[in-house]
């Protein structure tokens, strides 16, 4: 259920620590922003970051330095969060049905059949049902002052979508594909050279007068395939040097000759190419309208931010590291 915190992602702590010694790291217009606070969020977001990187192949000694840069920004991150509920706060915004929704929308994901069912996931994180409820509005409230201060003003007219299509064709071009058989010897049953150029030899042999299919399944050593001979479908770029080159020489049924790699000696037939096939502009226009206009609210949001914060009273008594 760790993807429930993604929804309170950088709100303010749901616990504090009744041993910990308050300390007080900045004060935005008469709020303060605790170690208690900074501590909590900078927990929740962790998690998060974990579960964004789990099964990604991130070493932990990566996974820590995206930490840390989150760390960084932290206390920055919260004084600006406090700016923007302010604002929400004082035009009373009205989200009691965007969270209902929110909350249907999490139950459904999940098979929850009840408001019981989602306590006892939020509890389970070590979080209080009531006060995620109001980090969950709060948030609600600020995404909603910046669609109406920012993202409603912006315009993104057709001429820039398709100048964006145009000039980045390679983005919404389908590669290469091909669907690749193969012959394949594991260098590791060949310690003897004499056995592996006698097995070669076998090989060609029987494939000169015969199915390659039926050559493949007699001989092929490749292992966790549905069959021994199916090699599988790459896209450009995805299969090893050698192979890709290899079978980019083919034409459909055609076979290559013996190619080494580290692994072992492959064979490589093409079952079916596919040819790189951009889609047309049509089928991804509301794709890059949305891009664009993620890019430019990010950049007025930058700036309706810096300005908050020269028209507000704040002051850092130390950073958070």
């Amino acid at each position: 259920m760790q993807i429930i915190l993604v929804l309170v992602l950088a709100l303010a702590p749901i616990t504090v620590n009744a041993e910990v010694i308050e300390k007080i790291y900045a004060v935005v217009n008469g709020e303060l922003i605790t170690y208690s606070e900074l501590k909590n969020t900078e927990i929740e977001m962790s998690r998060v970051v974990q579960q964004q990187f789990q099964g990604s192949g991130i070493t932990e000694e990566q996974l820590a330095e995206k930490i840390a840069e989150m760390k960084k920004g932290l206390l920055n991150q919260l004084i600006e969060q406090k700016l923007l509920l302010s604002i929400a706060k004082e035009k009373n915004y009205e989200v009691d049905a965007e969270i209902e929704m929110i909350i249907k929308d999490i139950k459904k994901q999940y098979n929850m059949n009840s408001d019981d069912e989602l306590k006892q996931a939020i509890q389970s994180q070590g979080l209080n049902y009531d006060e995620w409820l109001k980090q969950l509005k709060d948030t609600s409230m600020q995404h909603r002052l910046i669609r109406e201060e920012i993202g409603y003003k912006i315009k993104i007219d057709n001429a820039q979508i398709m100048d964006y299509y145009k000039s980045n064709i390679k983005e919404f071009t389908k590669p290469l594909e091909l669907s690749l058989d193969c012959i394949y010897l594991d260098k590791t049953k060949y310690i003897v050279p004499q056995a592996l150029t006698e097995k070669m030899q076998a090989i060609d042999a029987e494939l000169g007068n015969g199915n390659f299919e039926e050559v493949a399944k007699k001989y092929s050593q490749l292992q966790g395939a549905e069959n021994n001979f199916f090699l599988g479908r790459f896209k450009q770029g995805e299969l090893n040097a050698k192979l890709e080159e290899a079978s980019q020489k083919l034409k459909q049924g055609e076979h290559s000759p013996w190619v080494e790699t580290d692994t072992g000696w492959y064979i490589i037939r093409l079952q079916e190419r596919k040819e790189p096939e951009v889609l047309e502009y049509k089928m991804v226009r509301n794709e890059i309208e949305n891009l664009l206009m993620a890019r430019e609210q990010e950049v007025k949001l930058k700036e309706y931010l810096e300005q908050l914060k020269k028209d507000s009273l704040i002051k850092i008594y130390e950073e958070y590291k």
